[in-house]
């Protein structure tokens, strides 16, 4: 790809030539930025990716099965050329006939100082929907699906190719993005993260990055139909329309806090960090500009040709300042610890010496933070030893995240009802399903299966439990490998505990910490009939009845309902001595509307007649857990099989209850 020369929109000639250099610069910069911070699968993956969608052999990974698969990548050679696409071999210079992938782009943390050994790669492969449609579209996304498994197969990463409509992105619209739902309730928050984090990895340049920040929208659109047309003939355009952003809609920002705070549980650093800047826009009353134009406008003028533009520090340093003139220095404090954890991940070699590496990316801007932030050598210390913090401790720290982005979230939401009553719905078909989530989330209920606030702190955990039952109290313990035997557990490995094994058991099944990889032990020193079989059948049972659950599948006609939905699992004496041969106590585990798991537990030892104890276990089901029938209970035996009995006239006590009560109000309306 030669630098363009344009023959047509004159007055912008100049300035676009002007910016190339420097955005092509600022982009091999943040490449060798990415492939120094990468581990060494996400590194193949990465250098691998354009080669494999550009070609499709048998002999290349990622190859799918079809004489006529699609593929190819506009203007592969030229990228080849200049570096920024690995060779890779034998397969150079093989001509591809009609290449189908017009631009390849990669959003969000790659190539910043917030990619991590956890992070993964995410590609918008952009097409023209006029050239690839039907069954040809159909067999490119089975290609591209082919190449996330190679990725994690063969690379141990995580790397997501969304095939992009180039139609939709012209008209603000994400409908392509299918499997990421904040394409669909925030198109335009999104397309801004895309101009502001995007890398160029091969195929047609974005016009909209050499735009000059001062010319309008609508000179924009004029100017893309002669540069960066949809439709080409013969020779394809250097150019592409990627759209253009601008400001949302108010709606717009309240689907994009709800969607973060929805999520703020698989990262809380992350959904920190990505609600602020929602929050600055709605508290300026959306005065201050687009985030991806001050990344524009740094690139253009940078002229250090050895370090890149990280939009991941301008985004951090840009919330600080916010935060810091806006929040509470408590708040302030959380939300530099969120960007400094955020961005040291995993990378012991940086959290050991922070000077030692002045070139590396991360430890220079770190030492850069740490300067202006003036922490005490205490709490450095304290922050760069996080993957040893105790396990409740890493609970507590990102509770405290949770609770700040929940507040933020009811700032946002009340600001934008209170100024634009007539323009947002947290109600609407879309947003209802996240509404109905929020609302169990922030409810607190005592029966509540608390959930683990943090995938990262998830990932760190082993694959070994064990259940110990201390002072009434069950503690969950992660028995890491550093452990030699049981006795040697302290506070430090306890993640989880609750006066109920059942409960302990569906926190690991709701938190997806439960696979049949996880050994789990028992140590109980009153010797009940809870031993270690019994606690692994129960474990196999809740998570066939309560498998992952997404909220925006949640049924529109029950999402609201705090009654149980589905299957109700019961459990007579689950923990109770081998040799009691009538029902002593009652576990039972079950979901709301909104997919909230939940635990109820009722003892009825001090009851002599069974009768009584069925009439008050099914009243426990029907008032609290709101069970009207018994077609969905199902029972777990455990240990106590001669209780199957009790069970079945528990079924008949609950539809008997329900009948009473049907009864009870077809008289009342009656008397009326």
């Amino acid at each position: 790809m030669t630098e363009p020369t344009l023959s047509k929109s004159v007055v912008q000639e100049a300035t676009l030539k002007q910016a190339f250099p420097f955005q092509i610069r600022n982009n091999h910069a943040r490449i060798r930025d990415l492939r120094s911070l990468a581990t060494p699968g996400f590194r193949r993956t990465f250098d691998l990716t354009p080669t494999l969608l550009h070609y499709n052999h048998p002999e290349l990974p990622g190859y799918f099965d079809h004489p006529n698969a699609p593929h190819g990548l506009l203007f592969y050679e030229d990228w080849l050329k200049r570096g920024q696409v690995e060779d890779q071999g034998s397969w150079v210079g093989t001509p591809v006939n009609q290449p189908v992938v017009e631009c390849l782009v990669l959003i969000g943390s790659s190539g910043t100082v917030g990619q991590t050994a956890e992070s993964d790669l995410d590609y918008w492969v952009c097409y023209n929907p006029a050239r690839l449609n039907g069954e040809r579209l159909a067999m490119f996304h089975e290609k591209l699906a082919v190449m996330t498994e190679w990725a994690m197969r063969e690379n141990k990463t995580e790397a997501n190719f969304y095939p992009i409509d180039l139609s939709d992105l012209v008209e603000g619209r994400l409908n392509s993005l299918s499997d990421k739902r904040d394409g669909d309730v925030a198109p335009m928050l999104l397309i801004e993260e895309l101009f502001r984090t995007m890398l160029f990895v091969g195929g047609r340049l974005p016009l909209w990055c050499f735009w000059p920040l001062d010319r309008p929208e609508s000179e924009y659109r004029e100017v893309a139909k002669d540069l960066a047309p949809l439709d080409w003939e013969k020779e394809a355009p250097i150019y592409v329309d990627l759209g253009f952003p601008s400001k949302p809609r108010p709606q717009e920002y309240l689907a994009s806090a709800m969607w973060l705070t929805c999520k703020s549980q698989d990262n809380p650093f992350k959904g920190l960090l990505k609600i602020m800047p929602i929050l600055e826009a709605v508290e300026m009353n959306f005065a201050s500009p687009l985030l991806c134009d001050v990344v524009k406008e740094r690139i253009l003028n940078h002229l250090d040709a050895e370090t890149s533009v990280d939009p991941y520090i301008i985004s951090v340093d840009w919330i600080i300042d916010f935060v810091s003139r806006s929040l509470s220095p408590q708040q302030l404090t959380l939300v530099e610890e969120a960007a400094f954890l955020k961005v040291l991940g995993s990378s012991v070699g940086c959290s050991q010496s922070l000077a030692a590496s002045p070139t590396d990316p991360k430890c220079r801007v770190l030492t850069k933070w740490l300067g202006n932030w003036r922490w005490s050598q205490e709490k450095l210390n304290w922050l760069r030893n996080y993957e040893n913090w105790p396990n409740s401790a890493k609970l507590d720290h990102a509770q405290e995240l949770i609770k700040l982005l929940f507040s933020c979230y009811t700032l946002i939401a009340s600001t934008l009802m209170d100024h634009f009553p007539g323009q947002v719905d947290a109600q609407n078909e879309v947003l209802a399903p996240m509404a109905a989530h929020l609302l169990g989330r922030q409810g607190g209920a005592k029966v509540t299966v608390e959930q683990l606030p943090s995938y990262i702190l998830r990932q760190n955990l082993s694959n070994r439990a064990v259940f110990r039952r201390e002072n009434e109290l069950w503690r969950v313990y992660d028995w890491s490998t550093e452990i030699s035997q049981a006795n040697d557990l302290g506070e430090n490995n306890v993640i989880y505990q609750t006066n109920r094994a059942a409960k302990a058991a569906a926190w690991l099944v709701a938190n997806q910490l439960y696979s049949p990889a996880l050994t789990v032990s028992v140590i109980d020193s009153e010797r009940t009939a809870f031993i270690e079989r019994y606690l692994i059948e129960y474990l196999e049972k809740l998570a066939r009845l309560f498998p992952p659950i997404k909220f925006h599948t949640l049924n529109p006609k029950t999402m609201w309902l705090p009654q149980a939905q589905g299957p109700v699992l019961v459990t007579f004496n689950f923990e109770e001595p081998t040799s009691a041969r009538v029902i002593r106590s009652m576990d039972v585990i079950y979901r709301t509307g909104w997919g909230e798991t939940r635990h109820q537990h009722q003892d009825v030892s001090d009851m002599a007649i069974e009768a009584d104890k069925l009439f008050a276990l099914s009243h426990l089901l029907n008032e609290s857990c709101g069970v009207t029938s018994a077609a969905s209970l199902v029972f777990f035996t455990g240990a106590q099989p001669q209780l199957s009995r009790s069970f079945v006239n528990l079924m008949g006590a609950i539809n008997a209850r329900y009948r009473s009560l049907e009864a009870s109000h077809a008289k009342s309306l009656i008397d009326l």
